[in-house]
């Protein structure tokens, strides 16, 4: 069961409207985009499954704020990266999730560590470290980035979780480039959904303005 009570600045993901709210079956598979010089095509790899659809909510806003079972944090090797979402969460949650990340040592890039919420609204957070982006090494990138997001994912497999609200895990500081990013995240977690879907009830992106509009091409 998600948390309850929880003070008013956080926001229940069961008030956000879902991605079948806003797109019909026609918009989410074949409607080219305009774009400067044209249009590209955004038909979606992917057959239009509401069950799915429904599960999926994209947001534009601070992920820390998400009345949710759990979400997650984008770090550093040593869990001390001081990007916008790390701090946000930070402040949140209180002085307590600093103590408990020490004892955690660290996380290699890929992986995923859990701790308590502390005094979010939600109960768990999911900490994980996207890769450093070089095009020579493309591959190992997409591979490290699809960690992530699967070791999430399977976090909340096998913790029984109903919720989890992603923060994009790609930094700026990291260098990768955003469209790739985005589609390896909605991609993987299309494809959770389609094998693990009884287990996760709501997915939610938590996204900037700039990140919305790409995931909007790649929904």
């Amino acid at each position: 069961m998600d948390p309850l009570g929880a003070p008013s600045h956080f926001v229940d993901i069961n008030t956000l409207p879902g991605w079948s709210d806003h797109h019909d079956e026609d918009q989410s598979n074949s409607s080219p985009l305009p774009v400067e010089g044209g249009k590209v095509d955004v038909r979606s790899p992917f057959p239009y499954r509401e069950e799915i659809n429904t599960k999926i909510i994209l947001w534009r806003g601070d992920v820390a704020l998400l009345n949710c079972t759990a979400i997650v944090n984008t770090s550093n090797e040593s869990l001390t990266d001081k990007n916008p979402v790390s701090e946000s969460i930070f402040m949140h949650a209180g002085p307590d999730l600093r103590v408990e990340l020490q004892k955690l040592k660290g996380c290699r890039t890929g992986e995923a560590k859990l701790t308590k919420g502390f005094n979010l609204a939600a109960r768990f957070i999911i900490h994980t470290v996207g890769p450093k982006y070089k095009s020579r090494y493309r591959t190992a990138a997409e591979s490290s980035l699809y960690s992530c997001y699967r070791n999430i994912l399977q976090f909340a497999k096998e913790q029984a979780m109903s919720s989890v609200g992603f923060c994009v895990i790609n930094t700026v500081k990291r260098g990768y480039p955003l469209a790739d990013a985005t589609h390896i995240a909605l991609r993987t977690v299309r494809r959770f959904l389609e094998i693990h879907g009884e287990t996760l009830e709501k997915v939610v992106f938590a996204v900037s303005d700039l990140e919305e509009v790409n995931y909007l091409v790649h929904v």
